[in-house]
């Protein structure tokens, strides 16, 4: 996989998984559901099944985060700190929701209007696990603005 990179200047924060709720959650209904089972004999495996498959997926994310720094972005993942764009590559980024999966970063590189990833098409840099955003204040406005580079909706 990427060499492990060292930031430089400021790194900030732009989002990271957690790893508590996503474990707590399912944890308390699988074993509310379990006690359920065992005092009424009845067992849904689909629930269980259902409700150990968040955890799993929070467990293997768990280390998931994505910084910036002067240079560009970093992605930190099971293989480490890797960079993934300069912010002289970046035409528009944003935030997108991916459901149950968490959300992604994604990355709009310049380029030519068919190159994939490319200005037309996207490429998702870094996948955090979490239920809700953290944080009210989204340090990403701030960067798109200080760097120069456009939003998802900005056209």
């Amino acid at each position: 996989m990427g060499e492990s990179v060292k930031p430089v200047g400021q790194m900030r924060v732009l989002d990271q998984s957690r790893l508590w709720p996503a474990i707590a959650i399912p944890g308390v209904l699988m074993i509310v559901m379990i006690v359920v089972g065992v005092l009424f004999d009845v067992v849904s495996w689909m629930v269980l099944v259902f409700g150990a498959g968040p955890i799993i997926i929070a467990v293997t994310r768990s280390r998931n985060a994505v910084f910036a720094d002067d240079l560009g972005l970093l992605v930190r993942d099971r293989s480490g700190l890797r960079r993934s764009y300069s912010w002289a590559e970046i035409e528009r980024m944003g935030w997108v929701d991916m459901g149950m999966w968490g959300i992604s970063l994604a990355v709009y590189p310049r380029g030519g209007p068919y190159d994939v990833p490319g200005p037309n098409a996207s490429t998702n840099v870094g996948r955090i696990w979490r239920l809700g955003r953290r944080r009210s204040i989204n340090p990403v406005p701030e960067l798109l603005k200080t760097h120069g580079i456009k939003g998802l909706s900005d056209q």
